[in-house]
């Protein structure tokens, strides 16, 4: 039967295989009209009631400067989600962030009570709103600049609305304050368009992303082709090297300098930032082997750029670097460290996941160079045994560790990075101590996953739901998949692909010529949110772009093939070439790229409104370490560079 609409009178009543999904309401001196595009989507038009020749002469119909679009959902919902910003409200976690689809409770002039209002560019989708259950879901989205807002009836109904023109409000998450409401203008309009997605449960979000993603994605070449993007980054790469000789309690005298340099440990910065006066390596937090710093990630790529291009220099900084993790950066009680400063830090299963992996491809990679580096396979190991001696009994490992291997924090999605280090060791020996380990931690972190329909945690400055958490349940699923062979585990990592997708930027925003974002350039399809607390783009996404091409191989899908490519067409923007400069910053080191795009209203509140930073549509002046390590992941992952560069086969 599929979806079937029936006009009673001004109402229009949407039904999904004979049960009834949607109400529309068509407000006096208005027509709406609806075209069926495919199983479940439905254009929605709605213009100015008048006689048959007016509506063939746009020119003499009435025109409106603003609109609102409402359908209300006949079912009540067990889930909502406004893409990259609301999980069922949000109510997992701490942090600063929208909590509930409507105003709070807080010292301000604005009601309480009032539904919060989405302006286009803060969401995946433009202007979207989703509700579901078990048996029926709807989704509500736009194109181009409008607004989405979503709120629940007294009869525990879901109002879904799309809004023009732009707006948001009653108040505006920053991320130090609240700031006022936003109300634009536009051109009044004799007509509106939106788009309704009507199927069972959470299909209506799936089918909403590929109804959004085939109408806006186009093929096209990045912006740096591959060969150019490796060269820049192993130069950053290398500009990131640092020496960090002995404290000065340690250090030997002047007759005994030769220890001294054996015994400074060498890791890459985290990053540069601006001081004012030039660009300078962070002077605190600065090495870490995962997440942000990427150490173990840089430095096999290092060992690949050797390969390559025979740069002794590479081989020299790749092999210190690792070496030096595995020696040096451990606790009183001989624990690997995931952060070598401050000297309180904790151990934590993104960064330890992470090491794992990136151990074992460094062995790999050692052997192929003729190098004998066992100890860097035996500390991929000792980092599975770790989480093997934390494992509990329902499968769940933790999130972090003090430094004596006490438990820290156990709850947060982020535990399944270290699902990877184990389906890797499985796939390597065969041993079912492995197996047994990875395959009670998948069960334990998707369930998890899969009931609470988001993950938390992953990003490490957050507590709240974000991406981050989810992409080893992609990751993993792709390597059980391939350790074991059962189709489950393939579903299971396309599951965790469409929440991915959630965070996805499925349009490009036009920014005003005057703003940073605006003079850069910059195209924010592809890119990907962080969190529901971090409403800024980041380039991390990159990192599963190998990830989604195997599973568009796997499972015959072409989106996610083009998933990805968008991903590494959005993540090689913004690339210096040592001439770029920004702001009021000196030119910045080549290679070397801003962490975060502030592609909505963010940032801090304050030095925005004095054009500081946190300037809406501005980035973030932090050139992290992270990117550059993702770019050059993927590159020697993919062997197709002639694929990222956009060549069609």
């Amino acid at each position: 039967m599929g979806v079937a609409w029936e006009k009673r009178g001004n109402q229009t009543i949407f039904s999904l295989d004979g049960k009834e999904a949607l109400l529309i309401i068509t407000p006096e001196g208005m027509t709406d009209s609806f075209e069926k595009q495919g199983e479940g989507l439905l254009l929605w038009r709605r213009t100015a009631a008048g006689p048959a020749e007016a509506m063939e002469c746009f020119a003499s119909m009435e025109r409106f400067a603003s609109m609102c679009m409402e359908a209300e959902a006949l079912f009540i919902p067990e889930h909502t989600m406004v893409p990259a910003v609301s999980y069922d409200g949000n109510p997992w976690g701490q942090d600063h962030e929208y909590k509930g689809l409507q105003m709070q409770a807080r010292n301000s002039a604005a009601a309480e009570g009032t539904a919060y209002t989405f302006a286009s560019h803060r969401c995946a989708v433009p202007g979207a709103t989703c509700s579901w259950n078990d048996l029926l879901g709807v989704a509500l989205f736009g194109r181009g600049v409008c607004s989405g807002s979503m709120q629940p009836k007294e009869n525990g109904h879901m109002l879904h609305r799309i809004l023009w023109p732009e707006q948001e409000g009653p108040q505006v998450l920053y991320s130090d304050a609240w700031g006022e409401a936003f109300y634009g203008t536009m051109e009044p309009a004799v007509s509106f368009t939106a788009w309704l997605y009507i199927a069972e449960g959470k299909q209506a979000v799936k089918g909403m992303l590929q109804a959004a993603w085939k109408r806006e994605y186009v093929p096209k070449p990045p912006v740096r082709k591959t060969g150019e993007v490796w060269d820049l980054s192993t130069e950053y790469a290398r500009l990131l090297y640092t020496e960090e000789k002995p404290s000065v309690e340690e250090e030997p005298s002047v007759k005994e300098e030769p220890s001294v340099e054996k015994d400074r440990f060498r890791a890459f910065s985290i990053g540069f930032t601006w001081n004012g006066e030039e660009w300078v390596k962070r002077p605190d937090f600065k090495y870490e082997i995962g997440w942000c710093g990427q150490n173990a990630s840089l430095a096999v790529s290092l060992l690949y750029d050797y390969q390559m291009n025979h740069r002794e220099e590479s081989l020299q900084y790749g092999v210190s670097v690792l070496d030096s993790w595995v020696e040096k950066a451990r606790s009183r009680e001989g624990l690997l460290l995931t952060r070598y400063d401050p000297e309180d830090s904790l151990i934590d299963a993104c960064n330890l996941g992470t090491a794992g992996q990136q151990f074992f491809e460094a062995y790999d990679q050692a052997k192929r160079l003729g190098l004998d580096k066992k100890k860097w396979l035996d500390a991929a190991y000792e980092i599975c045994d770790f989480a093997m001696s934390r494992q509990r009994l329902d499968g769940g490992i933790g999130m972090s560790w003090n430094r004596d291997g006490s438990p820290h924090e156990l709850k947060g999605t982020a535990g399944a990075f270290l699902i990877l280090p184990l389906a890797e060791a499985f796939l390597r020996t065969g041993e079912d101590r492995y197996n047994i380990a990875a395959v009670r931690a998948y069960s334990y972190y998707y369930r998890e996953f899969a009931n609470n329909g988001y993950g938390t945690s992953g990003a490490l400055d957050t507590c709240c739901i974000d991406k981050e958490s989810v992409i080893p349940l992609l990751k993993g699923g792709l390597l059980m998949y391939r350790a074991t062979g059962f189709d489950a585990y393939l579903d299971m990592a396309e599951e965790a692909a469409w929440y991915l997708s959630t965070w996805q930027w499925h349009q490009t925003v036009e920014y005003p010529a005057d703003t940073v974002l605006g003079k850069m350039g910059y195209d924010t399809f592809g890119g990907t949110a962080v969190s529901t607390s971090h409403h800024h783009l980041d380039p991390f996404a990159l990192c599963y772009v190998p990830d989604l091409l195997e599973l568009s191989a796997l499972t015959g899908r072409e989106e996610w093939k083009e998933r990805a490519l968008a991903i590494w067409r959005n993540g090689v923007q913004g690339i210096s070439d040592g001439t770029m400069q920004v702001l009021q910053a000196g030119p910045r080191p080549a290679g070397s790229c801003d962490e975060g795009i502030l592609h909505t209203r963010w940032g801090n509140y304050q030095a925005g409104k004095n054009g500081g930073w946190g300037s809406i549509f501005s980035v973030t002046q932090w050139l992290v370490a992270w990117p550059c390590a993702f770019r050059l992941e993927v590159l020697r992952k993919c062997g197709n560079w002639n694929l990222l560069d956009g060549w069609r086969a």
